[in-house]
């Protein structure tokens, strides 16, 4: 393994764990999440919702595994809540969801150590980009999310913090490989789509070790990986 600075990967389900075994080729990983999750990379259980528990975690790990150059967000939750079926408990849980972990892991990625350029990436959604009917609520957070990317990196250039947004389509993981199957009968191939197919989870984690070399000529800019679906004009 290479001296190639820490990567931590914030929400370590499919997505995450692919991410955790891409990087951890040239440089030492750390996962953290909720739920418990078996893995062969160190992996602490946190709520990201709670931000002194992840600062504890944040500075443990840093104790443990050194300071982090890389921080990649993939936590958050899909829904189809609709704003006429919605209570207001239920909106409001949507958006602390997708929203507040991004906010504690960029203020963690703020405060962590002494000053030196750090890469962070948050994975959102093509959601953020396009219109969803069937998924308003969510739509609207994984926007502000995108929308959070390109505000902080203009203002914490000057503290040597990189943000980009990577907003991929549908991803085929475990948790909703027949919910997938259910909506895209040849999944992962979707003719319906320029791409011609779903992405899988080792091919977002590759696009995402390949555009970290590249990240001070991208911060800020929300990059969409999702097989040309939300083209306009597409139908």
């Amino acid at each position: 393994m290479s001296s190639t600075g820490a990567a931590w990967v914030f929400g370590v389900g499919g997505i995450g764990s692919a991410i955790l075994d891409r990087l951890s080729s040239d440089r030492q990983v750390i996962g953290f999440d909720k739920a418990p999750v078996a893995s062969a990379h160190p992996v602490y259980q946190v709520d990201l919702c709670d931000r002194a528990a992840l600062k504890r975690a944040a500075e443990s790990a840093a104790r443990c595994y050194g300071w982090p150059e890389v921080l990649i967000l993939t936590a958050g939750r899909v829904s189809g809540l609709r704003v006429e079926d919605s209570s207001e408990a239920d909106a409001c849980n949507l958006i602390f969801d997708n929203i507040l972990p991004a906010i504690n892991v960029l203020h963690a990625a703020y405060h962590l150590g002494q000053p030196r350029t750090r890469t962070c990436i948050l994975v959102t959604s093509n959601a953020a980009v396009a219109a969803r009917p069937g998924q308003p609520v969510y739509a609207a957070a994984k926007a502000a999310v995108a929308s959070l990317a390109r505000s902080l990196a203009a203002s914490w250039s000057s503290a040597g913090i990189r943000i980009l947004a990577v907003a991929p389509g549908t991803v085929m993981v475990d948790r909703n490989r027949h919910a997938v199957a259910s909506r895209y009968p040849d999944a992962p191939l979707d003719p319906g789509r320029p791409g011609g197919r779903l992405l899988q989870p080792p091919e977002l984690a590759e696009f995402i070790a390949c555009i970290l070399p590249h990240a001070g000529h991208l911060t800020g800019q929300l990059i969409t990986l999702d097989g040309g679906s939300t083209l306009p004009g597409l139908k």
